[in-house]
């Protein structure tokens, strides 16, 4: 290839008039070792402005026929139209966008999508991982937690309804296929309940698959739990058992629904050994949560004897 036709190092290409990717700033990783990280995305975008402007120069810059392109690629990011916005706690709403012509995104089980936006005039991404069903037609939904700071979430306070929103994807190396397991464990803190929710309503949608699935899953309060309706409603199959664990919530100030298991504490390894309901060694554990949870988790998960290769971590 020819390295006379590659663009230079400005901003724009002269020849094809297309902006050259911003690089982000080191701010804007999250340094948890994301796949594929903020930097990741952006080397794969500068490499595919280079080859764009290379085809172009050569004259040669192909066209794929719309009938024959993916929904979604991990190539380039999308647009899909905001339809929807629904508040499921007081700091976390639920975005419902558009797949046109009733189109799905053909995620497997645990897969996430990249969100990309702009805060003072930067490109910003960020991962979110679907929690509509992967069978779902003509729409994906995502709940998103909104911070008082932060550059992402700026960008999404300002979203309202008929506007279009860039994603890419899938991403994800979770690998699951049905009676995998006897026992799957999910530990999950906060917005860490997306991909737990996305191995439920995998697993219950297979009349055939009869892995037993116990959710742990940690909160403030218990308003704070979020897509409650649904959980409630996983919890009605008899291979789903799900606990909550409220770290700030006192017991006389809730009341729970009849059969809900609530546990007023934070998550311990005591906690954790007292109320598993399979022996830690015969399980599979999925880990979704802050930093700090995800690190606890596996800490315990391993004093009480569960091997590297048994835990996945999101």
């Amino acid at each position: 290839m020819d390295s006379s036709l590659y663009p230079d190092e400005s901003s724009v290409c002269e020849e094809c008039q297309v902006d050259k990717p911003t690089e982000p700033l080191q701010s804007y990783c999250c340094g948890t070792g994301c796949t594929p990280c903020v930097f990741d995305l952006y080397d794969e975008d500068l490499q595919n402005w280079k080859r764009h402007c290379y085809e172009n120069h050569q004259g040669r810059h192909s066209v794929v026929a719309i009938n024959n392109s993916p929904v979604l690629t991990p190539s380039s990011f999308t647009t899909f139209e905001l339809i929807k916005i629904t508040a499921v706690s007081g700091d976390t709403n639920l975005y419902r966008f558009k797949i046109p012509n009733g189109g799905s995104l053909h995620l497997s089980v645990g897969q996430h999508v990249v969100l990309r936006g702009t805060y003072e005039g930067r490109s910003i991404t960020r991962q979110y991982t679907p929690v509509s069903s992967l069978h779902s037609k003509g729409y994906f939904d995502v709940f998103i937690k909104i911070y008082a700071d932060g550059p992402m979430s700026q960008y999404i306070k300002q979203w309202e309804v008929g506007q279009v929103m860039e994603w890419r994807g899938p991403y994800g190396n979770f690998k699951y296929s049905h009676n995998q397991y006897s026992h799957l464990v999910l530990l999950a803190a906060g917005t860490g309940l997306a991909p737990m929710l996305q191995v439920m309503q995998h697993v219950v949608s297979n009349d055939e698959d009869d892995t037993v699935i116990q959710l742990i899953y940690a909160c403030r309060n218990y308003q704070d739990l979020l897509m409650k309706p649904l959980l409630d409603e996983l919890s009605s199959y008899w291979n789903i058992n799900i606990l909550y664990v409220l770290s700030k919530e006192r017991k006389e100030e809730v009341t729970g629904k009849y059969n809900e298991k609530l546990k007023y504490t934070r998550l311990t390894k005591s906690l954790l050994e007292k109320e598993l309901i399979v022996t830690p060694t015969k399980a599979h554990f999925l880990i979704c949560g802050t930093k700090s949870f995800d690190k606890d988790m596996i800490k315990y998960i391993k004093q009480l004897g569960v091997k590297d290769g048994n835990y996945f971590k999101f």
